[in-house]
């Protein structure tokens, strides 16, 4: 069969490739020569030097091309242009275009830019129908401030949408984020990842499973059991909203925060910590730990604050050679409030309120407060513990103070004072001195005969003050200062003349804590808040927001756009997109929620997690995050 060949003067007139509709027909525009050989390759053309197609809104340029008229398929060589609309503008050296799918296959030196996005690979898949464009051998996503590379990727021209699977990694000026997962909007540059994720950045780094990135703002709000360093400090939580230009991080279900270089934690259902203030703050099922001791103190309460602040030194003028500053010049503050415990291994105590500074070392207990070491028990308006060389120096009971003492060889006797004010010496962690003052103090001691050493009586004193100094916690010496009056009681008779207790006396050791885990608050069920109570919390709106997904009914029509689509998905059919299913790990199916769940406030609930998993009421699962849609029993 002869081979025909038309020149440019022929060959560049419009010539349309057969297709039912008018709308459907591949135009070709232009070529310098065209060739056709039906014994080599039936049906197609082959078109030489500056080739020319269009196809509805989409025009293809090239240096060659063969085009086959009954397949309306070209293939297109050499410095490929296609440009879509107006909008979009591709670039590559070949381009495999099938008209009736409207896909454009685009290899080698590929390249994808719109207005604000520009996308480079070596192999490019363009769906015209659904607009979408997807690498899967590798590529490069820039748009004005970050640079994202990905082993697969498409993106959505039209509404700047991405996704991206596998070594993914997007950098700028100031944050460079890892994942495998990531969802991502060129024009917003709000991401949701999906997967082990690392995010650093000038405020710290996060480290994340699932959640949601503004890198314009940069603020996340981070899901199962994330982790945010900022400096020293480590904040964790099932679910935490974390703005890293003001360093404020506010966590939600089984919150720890940790201040490595202060040594002292936190732990409740919910807390924050405020960077610029230096501040941190937990509560419910609270408690924390100060470890820059030699003795780790333990504190549980309803409501925790841990303060950090530069501590002002006042110049004496009167001295010409001032101390100098030593070691850390941060004064460290820890507050609790409320149902207060406090556990030290040479001291433990029980308050209304408590505030502890690390750098002095003073623990003050307020309300009524109960404060145990060894066999001693003490209580009154205030008690004041002071520490140094990381040992309890003395104490203070400040109003309303007495003091119990259980004697080692009789349960049942207890040497006692009452005063107004009582102040405890230490050495060794026992009791060297003992100081009682008032208008009037009262005392009870027993009494030993030297040979016998049983106790032979009671010694009943009333005085207007009292120093007692004690040896390996006996009794060496007493004074008594004012009006004095006393009677000694034989031990046999102490009992029956009331002589041998206090009107005040309240030995309460069943409410001592005995261990650090009787300071740790009980793991008893709580309420489900609804987002409606959680809005005086800065996170909650941004904890909604990351479940409201991209349009879901056009990313559903789009998954099922044509079957190239399909059989690129099928590698992922059974992945279940993370801000539209709930995952659970005992049930069989994916819960999928109906637009109007996502965005309906009031059907949003709270569930503060357990140290022991979640409450049986609950349907949240123990490690997807705080937030849950509540549902009918019949859903």
């Amino acid at each position: 069969m002869p081979t025909l060949s038309f020149r440019a003067d022929s060959a560049s007139r419009s010539k349309t490739v057969s297709g039912k509709k008018q709308g459907d027909k591949i135009k070709l525009n232009h070529s310098d020569l065209l060739t056709y050989d039906v014994a080599v390759r039936p049906d197609v053309q082959r078109l030489i030097g500056n080739v020319s197609f269009s196809h509805g809104n989409a025009t293809m340029t090239c240096d060659s091309a063969y085009l086959n008229e009954s397949e309306q398929v070209f293939e297109a060589f050499g410095n490929v242009h296609m440009v879509q609309a107006d909008t979009i503008k591709m670039y590559g050296q070949y381009l495999h275009y099938d008209g009736r799918t409207k896909l454009a296959r685009l290899r080698k030196d590929v390249k994808l830019e719109n207005k604000t996005t520009t996308v480079f690979t070596d192999s490019l898949d363009y769906d015209r129908v659904a607009d979408i464009a997807y690498y899967f051998e590798g590529g490069t996503v820039t748009d004005a401030q970050n640079t994202l590379t990905s082993d697969y990727g498409q993106f959505e021209p039209k509404t700047n949408n991405a996704e991206f699977r596998y070594n993914v990694k997007l950098v700028n000026d100031s944050t460079e984020m890892t994942t495998s997962h990531l969802l991502y909007n060129t024009r917003t540059r709000v991401g949701l990842y999906d997967g082990d994720t690392q995010i650093k950045s000038d405020s710290g780094l996060i480290v994340s499973k699932r959640g949601t990135y503004d890198l314009n703002a940069n603020v996340g709000v981070l899901l199962d059991r994330s982790e945010v360093y900022s400096g020293n400090r480590m904040l964790v939580g099932d679910s935490i909203y974390y703005d890293g230009t003001v360093k404020f991080g506010e966590a939600f279900g089984r919150m720890e925060l940790h201040d490595t270089l202060q040594r002292a934690s936190l732990y409740g259902d919910y807390g924050y910590f405020d960077g610029q203030r230096n501040y941190g703050f937990a509560s419910g099922r609270a408690y924390g730990l100060d470890y820059s001791q030699k003795d780790t103190l333990y504190v549980g309460a309803d409501t925790l604050e841990l303060i950090s602040f530069k501590r002002d030194f006042l110049a004496d003028t009167t001295n010409l050679y001032p101390a100098r500053v030593q070691g850390d010049s941060l004064m460290r503050e820890l507050r609790a409030h409320k149902h207060v415990k406090v556990y030290r291994e040479d001291a433990q105590a029980i308050a209304d309120s408590m505030s502890y500074v690390g750098v002095d070392s003073v623990l003050s207990l307020y309300g009524k407060p109960f404060l145990w070491s060894d066999a001693r028990q003490m209580s009154g308006d205030t008690v004041i513990f002071y520490f140094r060389n990381k040992k309890l120096d003395y104490s203070d009971i400040l109003g309303r103070a007495l003091g119990i003492e259980q004697m080692p060889d009789n349960k049942s006797y207890f040497n006692q004072i009452k005063a107004d004010a009582i102040r405890a010496y230490m050495q060794d962690s026992t009791i060297r001195r003992i100081e009682a003052k008032g208008a009037k103090v009262e005392s009870i001691f027993y009494m030993k005969e030297d040979k016998r050493k049983q106790y032979s009586g009671v010694n009943r004193m009333l005085s207007g003050g009292m120093i007692l100094d004690l040896d390996s916690g006996h009794l060496k010496k007493s004074y008594w200062h004012g009006e004095v009056a006393g009677k000694m009681y034989p031990i046999e008779m102490a009992a029956a003349q009331k002589a041998d207790k206090l009107e005040e006396f309240n030995w309460a050791v069943e409410r001592r804590p005995q261990s650090p885990e009787d300071v740790v608050p009980n793991d008893s069920l709580v309420k489900h808040y609804t987002l409606v109570d959680l809005r005086k919390f800065s996170g909650a709106k941004a904890a909604l927001d990351i479940y409201t997904p991209y349009d879901k009914k056009q990313k559903e029509n789009r998954l099922v756009a044509d079957s190239i689509r399909a059989k690129i998905y099928e590698s992922v059919k059974d992945y279940d997109y993370p801000y539209i299913r709930k995952l659970r790990d005992d049930a069989p199916a994916a819960y999928v929620y109906k637009t109007n769940e996502l965005l309906d406030i009031k059907r949003w609930q709270y569930n503060p997690f357990s140290a022991q998993g979640v409450p049986v009421a609950s349907n949240t699962s123990t490690f997807t995050g705080m937030l849950d849609v509540k549902r009918s029993k019949e859903e």
